[in-house]
């Protein structure tokens, strides 16, 4: 899943360098999977310290902020988790 939706990003925003991060970070099957595609869309392609290569804590709590700031809130007793969520699916609205 990691890989098809760098895939995407690359594909249809033509950036031009691919951080890895977070607890997957630390697979060693999956940096390679990644620095392929990286090549693929001649993108540089760079990977976290393996200190700094786990779950990021930081990145869901400013997630939530950019989520609160942008008028979506979810009450906790309608919250759940989505073990499929495609990121496609997912209301960005901060982004345009």
């Amino acid at each position: 899943m990691v890989t098809e939706v760098t895939e995407r990003a690359l594909a249809h925003t033509e950036k031009k360098e691919v951080l890895l991060t977070g607890g997957v970070a630390a697979n060693k099957r999956l940096q390679s999977m990644i620095k392929v595609i990286a090549e693929e869309h001649e993108a540089n392609f760079n990977v976290v310290p393996r200190e700094f290569a786990t779950d990021n804590g930081a990145m869901i709590a400013w997630t939530g902020a950019l989520a609160y700031m942008h008028g979506l809130s979810t009450p906790i007793g309608e919250s759940s988790v989505r073990l499929r969520w495609r990121i496609e699916k997912v209301d960005i609205p901060w982004i345009k």
